[in-house]
C-alpha cells in the first residue's frame, strides 16, 4: 500500500497532535464468511480481500502533516474464508487483461502460501490535500486482519490515529493562501457530509463573515471569446460573477513551467472567487495536462499510448497545493505518478482527488458549434419537465463472456450495471428504456425493453434526460461484443466474435437534440481529446453534457458500478449536497469511488464535456438562492426510499412563512401539504402510493426540492 510522502517544511512555528478514534464498521460472521456493509476495499490484487474503513479528517487551516501513527489491539474472532482481491480490469485489450491476470495469480500464490498476517499495520495514509479552505488527510483504517493459511480472522474494535502536524508561520505563503480562504463557505455542505471530525472542524473554520464564491470563469482563446456570449448573459442573469479569461492573458502574465501549469496557477490565485470553470477550445487551442500514472513510464507498462499519458481535467480542478508539493512532487517531467510498474500504489507524486472547483470543457474551437452547444445547454438548464429529465436510456453490451478464450474468468455483462442502478432506485425502472444483448450465443438473460442494436439505440434516444452505456469503444464509435458462432468446444474465442456497431459519430445527427441527455459513456477512448470523437460529437448533438474516457477505461471488481454509479446516485437520488448539479455530482462521485477503492486511473480518465454548473432538474435558480440555503438549517425527508410513511423534518433559527407542495414524477402538482409559519422544529408525516415524488419547499426567497422514492 502506498505511503504518501509526508511534507516536511521548515516554516512551522509550533507542533500539534490530533488524535482520532475510528470505530470498526458493524459486521457478522455467517457460514465462515464475513458480512459487512458500508466499507471500503483497498487491497493489493491477490491479497485477502479484507474490508476496511476510510475516513477523511480535517486539520486546522494550512496544517502541515509531519507523521501519522495508527494504533489498535486485535483479537481473534473466528475462522473464515477470505477470497483474494481481484485485479483491476481494463475494458479492452485482451493482452493487458492477460498481464493483469498473470500478476494477480503471482500475487495470490505469494499471499496464500503464507500465514503472515494481512494487514499487519493498522492503517495507512491515502492522500494529503484539501477541499478549498479545508486541509485534509484521507486515511484507511484496517480493523480486520487475516492469516491466509490458517484462515483466522482478527479484529480491532477501535483504531486510534495520531496525526502530528505543524502550523505554518503567519508570514509564510502557505499561511497567507489559507488565510485568503478563511471566510469561504462554498463547499461547506460537501465538507460537513465528508469530514469525519466535523464537530471539531466547525470551530477551527468558523467565520463571522461567510462568503460563498459566485465566480463562473470561462477560459478560452481570444479568437473565439464571443462564441460564448449567450452563456455569459445567461449565467450573469442568475447572479454569477462571470469572468472571461483568455489563454493569451494567462500565458503572458502568470508564472509557470508550461501553459497547463500557468492555467492551474491562475486558478489557484483566484480560487476564493471561483466555483465553476469552463474551458473552451480544441486540445491544440486549450491544453490538457497529460497525466502519467506509472512512475517515469509515459506510455504505461503496456507500451500503449491508449493507456497513458492520460489527458485529465482533475489537474485543473484540484488546486490545494502547488505542483511541486502535489502533482509533480518529485519535480521530473511527469505529473500524477501514483503507481510503480506493477500498478502498486508506490507513486513518486502526491496528487489529491478532492476537487476545489468544478471544471467542464467544450472541446471545440469552431464558433458556430460552440454557439449551438451554449444555446442547447441553456435550454436544458431551464427545462422543468421532470418526466423528461428523469427518463433514462440504458444500453449494456457484453464486456466478457464466461470462460472467454479459455480464461476461466466469469461473465462480465454491461447489463449488470444498468440493473444495479434500477434495483437501487437510483434510476426508476418505470421511466427507463433498457437495451441488452439478445443476439448470438450466450445472450443476456435479463428481460429488457428491446434488444441492443444500432437502430434501436438511435430510435429510443428520444426525450431522454439520462443516457448511460457500457460497450467496447474506439474514439468515434462504440460496439457490441457478439459471440456469433461456435467451433464445437462451447467456448467463446476471438475468431468467433463479431463487433457490430452500437453508435458511431455520424449517428449523432439522427439523435434528439431538442431534448438532450446527460450522458455517461463508460466505453474506452470516446473522450480522446486529440480527435473529435463520439464524446465531443454527442455534446454537439444529442447530449447536454457528456462524461467520457480520454483513454482506455478501467473498472474495479471491488466497486464494479464505479464512478458512473456514484454519479447517477449523486445526480438523481442522493442530492442533499450535490443539488442535482452536473459538475458537483461528478466531483462528489469521484470522491465516493476513491474512498471505496482508491483506484486512481478512472479518477484520471473520466472528464466532463459541458457546463459544470448545469442542473439536471432545470430549475431556474440564482446564486442568491444558493447563498440563502443556509437560512433553513434543516430540510430532511426520511426514510428515503421507503415503503411506508415519510417524515418531513424542518427547523430554522427564524420564524418564517413557508409552503410545502408535492408533485409527481411528471411534474404534475398533487397537493399542498402545508402553508403557514415554520416553527423552530416541525415535522409532517405523510403516506404516498408507490412512485417517485418531488417535495417543494418555498419560503419566498428560497425554493428547494427533495426527491422521494416510494417502493412496494
Amino acid at each position: 500500500m502506498r505511503i504518501v510522502s509526508l511534507i516536511l517544511v521548515a516554516i512551522f512555528s509550533w507542533a500539534h497532535v490530533l488524535n482520532i478514534n475510528v470505530p470498526a464498521p458493524e459486521y457478522q460472521l455467517l457460514n465462515n464468511t464475513i458480512i459487512i456493509e458500508d466499507c471500503a476495499y483497498i487491497n493489493t490484487p491477490g491479497a485477502p480481500n479484507l474490508p476496511c474503513k476510510t475516513v477523511t479528517v480535517a486539520l486546522p487551516p494550512g496544517a502541515i502533516v509531519e507523521t501519522v501513527e495508527f494504533h489498535g489491539a486485535r483479537e481473534e474472532i473466528g475462522t473464515v474464508t477470505i477470497f483474494p482481491s481481484p485485479p483491476m480490469l481494463p475494458l479492452m485489450n485482451d493482452g493487458v487483461v492477460a498481464k493483469m491476470e498473470e500478476l494477480y495469480e503471482h500475487q495470490k500464490k505469494m499471499f496464500y502460501a503464507s500465514n503472515r498476517l494481512y494487514h499487519e499495520e493498522y492503517g495507512n495514509v491515502l492522500s494529503i490535500g484539501g477541499l478549498r479552505k479545508y486541509t485534509l488527510i484521507d486515511l484507511a483504517c484496517y480493523h480486520f486482519a487475516h492469516k491466509p493459511l490458517s484462515r483466522k480472522l482478527y479484529y480491532a474494535p477501535t483504531i486510534n490515529v495520531q496525526i502530528n502536524y505543524n502550523i505554518p508561520a503567519p508570514e509564510s505563503e502557505r499561511a497567507k493562501f489559507y488565510q485568503n480562504l478563511i471566510n469561504d463557505i462554498t463547499f461547506d455542505e460537501i465538507a460537513e457530509e465528508m469530514l469525519y471530525n466535523w464537530s471539531d472542524v466547525k470551530a477551527w473554520y468558523h467565520t463571522e463573515t461567510p462568503k460563498r464564491a459566485n465566480g463562473y470563469y470561462i477560459i478560452l482563446p481570444s479568437a473565439i471569446q464571443n462564441a460564448v456570449d449567450s452563456l455569459v448573459t445567461y449565467r450573469q442573469s442568475q447572479g454569477y460573477d462571470v469572468n472571461i479569461v483568455t489563454k493569451e492573458y494567462i500565458e503572458a502574465n502568470i508564472p509557470g513551467d508550461d501553459l497547463p501549469q500557468k492555467i492551474r496557477n491562475y486558478l489557484r490565485q483566484n480560487m476564493v472567487d471561483i466555483e465553476y470553470a469552463l474551458f473552451v477550445g480544441f486540445i491544440t487551442d486549450m491544453p490538457w495536462r497529460l497525466i502519467v500514472p506509472w512512475n517515469n513510464d509515459p506510455d504505461s507498462p503496456y507500451n500503449d499510448p491508449d493507456f497513458s499519458p492520460i489527458p485529465s481535467d482533475l489537474y485543473y480542478a484540484e488546486l490545494t497545493d502547488h505542483d511541486t508539493l502535489s502533482w509533480n512532487s518529485d519535480r521530473d517531467e511527469y505529473y500524477g505518478e501514483v503507481y510503480d510498474s506493477l500498478t502498486q500504489p508506490n507513486g513518486e507524486d502526491n496528487p489529491d482527488y478532492h476537487a476545489d472547483i468544478h471544471v467542464g470543457r467544450i472541446p471545440f474551437s469552431t464558433v458556430d458549434v460552440i454557439e449551438d452547444i451554449c444555446i442547447k445547454m441553456i435550454a436544458f438548464d431551464c427545462n422543468t419537465d421532470v418526466t423528461y429529465k428523469t427518463a433514462s436510456l440504458l444500453t449494456g453490451a457484453l464486456y466478457y463472456y464466461e470462460n472467454e478464450n479459455h480464461s476461466g474468468n466469469p461473465r462480465n455483462d454491461g447489463a449488470d450495471y444498468m440493473e444495479q442502478l434500477m434495483d437501487d432506485t437510483v434510476l426508476h425502472r418505470s421511466n427507463a428504456t433498457y437495451l441488452y444483448e439478445k443476439g448470438g450465443l450466450g445472450p443476456c438473460t435479463y428481460p429488457c425493453t428491446d434488444s441492443l442494436t444500432r437502430s434501436n439505440h438511435i430510435s429510443y434516444w428520444q426525450n431522454k434526460g439520462i443516457m448511460y452505456e457500457c460497450h467496447h469503444g474506439a474514439p468515434d464509435w462504440y460496439a457490441r461484443k457478439l459471440w456469433a458462432w461456435d467451433d464445437g468446444d462451447s467456448v467463446p474465442e476471438n475468431h468467433e466474435i463479431e463487433w457490430p456497431a452500437s453508435l458511431i459519430a455520424s449517428d449523432v445527427y439522427q439523435l434528439d437534440n431538442t431534448y438532450p441527455a446527460t450522458t455517461f459513456l463508460r466505453s474506452c477512448l470516446l473522450g480522446k481529446p486529440e480527435v473529435t470523437g463520439l464524446g465531443a460529437m454527442l455534446l454537439y448533438r444529442g447530449s447536454s453534457s457528456v462524461i467520457s474516457s480520454s483513454r482506455v477505461a478501467w473498472m474495479s471488481h471491488s466497486d464494479p458500478g464505479g464512478i458512473p454509479y456514484h454519479f447517477f446516485d449523486r445526480l438523481m437520488k442522493d442530492t442533499t449536497s450535490s443539488h442535482g448539479i452536473i459538475g458537483t455530482s461528478y466531483d462528489m462521485a469521484r470522491t465516493d469511488f476513491m474512498n471505496t477503492v482508491m483506484f486512481w486511473i478512472p479518477a484520471y480518465h473520466y472528464n466532463l464535456y459541458g457546463d459544470p454548473a448545469l442542473r439536471q432538474f432545470g430549475r431556474i435558480v440564482s446564486v442568491e438562492e444558493l447563498q440563502q440555503r443556509k437560512e433553513i438549517s434543516k430540510f430532511v425527508v426520511y426514510p428515503n426510499p421507503t415503503s411506508g410513511q415519510v417524515t418531513i423534518c424542518l427547523s430554522s433559527a427564524q420564524k418564517r412563512r413557508i409552503k410545502i407542495d408535492i408533485y409527481d414524477e411528471t411534474g404534475r402538482f398533487i397537493s399542498q401539504l402545508y402553508a403557514g409559519y415554520l416553527e423552530e422544529n416541525s415535522a409532517i408525516n405523510i403516506e404516498l402510493p408507490t412512485g417517485i415524488y418531488f417535495i417543494k419547499l418555498t419560503d419566498g426567497t428560497l425554493t428547494e426540492f427533495k426527491k422521494v422514492v416510494i417502493v412496494k
